[in-house]
């Protein structure tokens, strides 16, 4: 192959389509037009002459050469990366701290096992761990935190932003909930009990000004900062608990919970990796941002 023919951008664009299947989430992660994108998939199945992604009802799938080409574009772009910033990360002699805030779904399920692997292959790394926060944005700009993964509307100009994935929302409530054995309706829904989760980004703004546009609202009887304690709660109760669907899936059957499809329509959430701008070519955050990045969209709790 020719490779003057490669336009780099054309990679992100392919990495975004194969992880997003979805040209509308592609152009909204990478800041572009849907028809820019749409330019960007025809040259990309002109280049690899297989249409990668094919429609099957309602959704883009991969072709097999889309699975195969989304295996391998991780050890294709980090090395690329790699090469065009400068400085090297040596594991074994680092010596660092960095502070980073996460959300507590995000501390329990996704990142045990990659704590485990840092801290025996980087001996000198110190990890800060804390509860996410929407005002934390300004502690990445000011230096006091190093990164971020959370759920956000939009990421500031002067905040870099790595997609990880989005999502739709659910409501869960007990097994034998009265409101369990059929559709919940919107009446139902404002009537009942609801309890909300304080801590680890805003999962409440989004349901609530959705029902106030439609001159409604709900009864919180119950705020917690943290999300075990919020089922626990839903699975002694007759409240309701509305969360991100893959967050619900994975850990309502623990508490002994079912989801039901929320009776009104709101945006997908989005979650993002955050960093500042400053720190883009520092070599130690470019490993562990890479290595966070890479546990957020392959684990099976993030989907």
């Amino acid at each position: 192959m020719d490779l003057s023919r490669i336009n780099l951008n054309l990679l992100l664009v392919l990495q975004q389509l194969l992880e997003q299947r979805s040209v509308s989430q592609a152009a909204r992660n990478l800041n572009l037009t849907q028809p820019a994108i749409s330019r960007s998939l025809a040259q990309l199945r002109e280049l690899f002459a297989d249409p990668l992604l094919v429609r099957v009802g309602n959704q883009m799938q991969l072709t097999p050469r889309g699975e195969e080409l989304k295996q391998q574009l991780p050890g294709v772009l980090q090395p690329l990366e790699a090469f065009f910033t400068p400085g090297n990360f040596n594991a074994e002699t680092f010596r660092g701290r960095f502070n980073i805030a996460i959300t507590d779904y995000i501390a329990e399920r996704i990142l045990p096992e990659l704590v485990g692997e840092l801290m025996q292959e980087v001996p000198g790394l110190r990890l800060h761990f804390r509860l996410w926060e929407p005002g934390m944005v300004g502690d990445l700009r000011e230096g006091r935190l190093d990164m971020a993964a959370c759920l956000l509307d939009r990421v500031p100009d002067d905040i870099h932003g790595r997609a990880v994935g989005s999502d739709h929302w659910t409501c869960l409530m007990r097994r034998d909930h009265p409101l369990a054995s059929g559709p919940l309706d919107m009446d139902a829904y404002t009537a009942a009990d609801h309890i909300s989760i304080s801590g680890g980004g805003d999962k409440n703004r989004a349901v609530d000004e959705a029902l106030a546009g439609q001159g409604m609202r709900r009864r919180i009887r119950t705020s917690v900062p943290f999300i075990q304690a919020a089922l626990a709660f839903t699975a002694n109760s007759d409240a309701l608990l509305t969360l991100p669907a893959h967050m619900a899936a994975n850990i309502a059957p623990d508490f002994g919970l079912v989801l039901r499809p929320l009776p009104l329509k709101l945006e997908p959430v989005q979650y993002y990796l955050l960093w500042h701008r400053r720190q883009q070519h520092d070599p130690a955050h470019r490993y562990l941002r890479e290595r966070l990045h890479r546990a957020l969209i392959d684990s099976p709790f993030s989907r």
